[in-house]
């Protein structure tokens, strides 16, 4: 008799905490040219969405579109190398991130060269943020020690 107090009490527990998690759970919205690298992603129809926990968190990007000059033409693909976002997150807010109008390849080119985007939060807050280079999230780290 016990030992099915003891289960249900533990189960009870682990339902709270999951409850618990779930309500507090942040989410990031990105366009369709914003690939996340690892991480817990809904893909939907031009965007994902990735789950974050509360505090401080790195994203891991890759920009990828396609640009076609005419009908006859199958395009020409334009991929960054990973771009890091930091971002420190609020338990249960809805962040988005917009691109820039990037319309040509040589708005992606320009885009790639100097990565941009705005934060917009479910409550209207925005922020322009900068996407780092792997070289430039090295120095930040080794800065910040």
């Amino acid at each position: 008799m016990k030992t099915r107090h003891f289960f249900s009490s533990l189960f009870a527990a682990f339902v709270a905490l999951t409850l618990v998690n779930t309500a507090s759970a942040a989410s990031l919205t990105l366009p369709d040219e914003l690939e996340v690298q690892g991480g817990d992603v809904r893909v939907g129809h031009e965007q994902s969405v990735l789950s974050l926990g509360a505090g401080k968190q790195l994203v891991e990007l890759v920009y990828r579109d396609i640009f076609a000059d005419n009908a006859d033409d199958s395009g020409a693909w334009f991929t960054s190398e990973p771009l890091y976002l930091t971002l420190d997150v609020d338990g249960d807010e809805a962040y988005r991130l917009v691109l820039p109008e990037i319309v040509t390849e040589q708005d992606a080119q320009a885009f790639i060269s100097a990565p941009t985007v705005r934060l917009v939060s479910q409550s209207g807050l925005q922020q322009e943020l900068t996407l780092m280079s792997h070289q430039q999230l090295m120095e930040k780290i080794w800065l910040a020690q």
